[in-house]
């Protein structure tokens, strides 16, 4: 959701200061007339372009967006909205309708209706824009009730409905009513308010909203308590995240504008101390993202994947390992997308892999993965070196998928393998085995037939 590029910071703080004197009226966005609203237009949309004047949008027309494991993104300028289909160690875009001519972000999927709205900003004023599933888009007539002017290209839906805009360095969370388009609550979070911050989209889950900053800290608001805390230091900095928003299982996804997908698990979100994985980076087609904002809908999504794992049971130190890991879909229904990360062992030396969609940095394997049918399967391969050993020594390892969609077992996400690094030469070697001394065979005697006390009946401790 962010108006900046990735170019130098002057230039960014130029197009977001022309962006926001464009919201508040006071320059022209775009050509004349382009961004008027039709006059007197029906609330059904109209023209091939499905655009319209709305003021009555209690019950939507068309069709409302897909729900099965689909994120969608708008960007560029004109305004374009696109679906993201994942891929082996990357993403790209399919457009969804036409362009629009007015400028807008702060996109959410409402789960009343399932719809996608977003706020407009620049001549048009700041007004309410509905996306269906066909990519039409219904334009609100008037301008949001109680709104002030201000450019605001954070937004998301909570699980009730509740439609939450940020203002650009304001700090002020507007929570806006679709159904009779005002404002019904203010929410001032002054932490929020700082220029150098650059929160430039905002997600909902586990009751908080979740954004990022440029420098690379999360940020987990809570609008109930009026507060903000920040976690620094999870994302890379020097790029804005224009686009937020949250995976089936949970997990985070930040669209940077330097052109990428970055997953986060969150462990303990709503804890004083929450834990945060990067586990995949994925790049976009392009290496620069202007006006991008992002959203996602996984209310119809589940998978339930597997991970197995294989690896030598024992092999010499200076030896070749490898691991085979295998990513299986096991649900009735196609998986939209996954991610796997494994922390290779340190005794296993220069760990690669040709598998697509698979990197290793700093021993650290990460592959992402597109859509899975049931039945479906990825084998990843990992080779490396046995390291030197003094002793026998056990490697144990584990590798970890996390699916896009929600999983509904995941007792199977985790796939372990052991080897065992034996020394190279004698030294430390483990001492072999002594066979077994042959038991001689019980005589057929008389004390064979009573115990050692001579008990015919066999009561004793010897009894039989």
């Amino acid at each position: 959701m962010s108006r900046g590029t990735n170019g130098a910071g002057q230039r960014k703080r130029q197009r977001r200061a022309v962006a926001a004197l464009s919201a508040l009226g006071v320059v022209a966005g775009l050509a004349a007339g382009a961004l008027a609203a039709p006059a007197g237009a029906a609330a059904a949309p109209a023209g091939p372009r499905g655009s319209a004047a709305v003021s009555d949008p209690k019950q939507p027309d068309g069709t409302p967006v897909a729900c099965d494991g689909k994120i969608y993104l708008s960007k560029g300028d004109p305004d374009q909205l696109y679906t993201v289909e994942r891929e082996a160690g990357k993403v790209r875009f399919e457009e969804l309708g036409e362009p629009t001519p007015f400028l807008y972000n702060a996109i959410g999927v409402n789960p009343d209706d399932r719809f996608l709205y977003g706020t407009t900003f620049g001549d048009v004023g700041n007004k309410l824009v509905r996306f269906d599933g066909k990519g039409e888009y219904v334009l609100y007539e008037d301008e949001v009730e109680g709104l002030p002017a201000a450019l605001y290209i954070s937004g998301t839906f909570d699980d009730e409905g509740n439609y939450f805009v940020l203002a650009d360095n304001t700090g002020l969370i507007q929570q806006i009513d679709v159904k009779n388009n005002r404002v019904v609550r203010t929410i001032d979070i002054q932490a929020l308010a700082p220029d150098a911050l650059d929160i430039f989209d905002i997600a909902f889950h586990d009751g908080y909203l979740w954004g990022s900053t440029e420098a690379g800290a999360i940020v987990r608001i809570d609008v109930e308590n009026a507060s903000a805390d920040f976690f620094p230091g999870v994302l890379p900095g020097g790029s804005d995240f224009g686009g937020v928003f949250v995976y089936g299982n949970g997990d985070l996804g930040f669209f940077r504008n330097a052109g990428e997908l970055i997953r986060v698990h969150v462990k303990n979100a709503a804890g004083s101390n929450p834990k945060f994985t990067v586990l995949s980076r994925q790049a976009t087609p392009e290496e620069s993202l202007t006006n991008v904002d992002a959203t996602s809908c996984f209310f119809d999504s589940s998978a339930d994947l597997s991970v197995h794992k294989r690896g030598p049971k024992v092999v010499k130190a200076g030896d070749d390992i490898t691991y085979e890991i295998t990513v299986k879909n096991d649900h009735k229904g196609a998986s939209s997308g996954w991610s796997l990360v494994d922390d290779l062992p340190a005794k296993v030396l220069d760990p690669a892999t040709d598998t697509e969609g698979c990197t290793i940095g700093n021993g650290l394997l990460s592959c992402t993965g597109g859509p899975l049918r049931e039945g479906g399967r990825v084998k990843i391969t990992v080779t490396g070196t046995a390291a030197e050993v003094t002793k026998p020594t056990a490697v144990p390892n584990t590798a970890t998928v996390f699916g896009d969609d929600e999983d509904p077992y995941r007792k199977n996400n985790t796939g372990f393998a052991s080897t065992k690094i034996k020394p190279a030469g004698g030294d430390g070697e483990e001492e072999p085995k002594q066979p077994k001394e042959p038991r001689e065979p019980k005589q057929h005697n008389e004390h064979n037939e009573h115990n050692e006390h001579g008990d015919e009946h066999g009561d004793g401790p010897g009894g039989r």
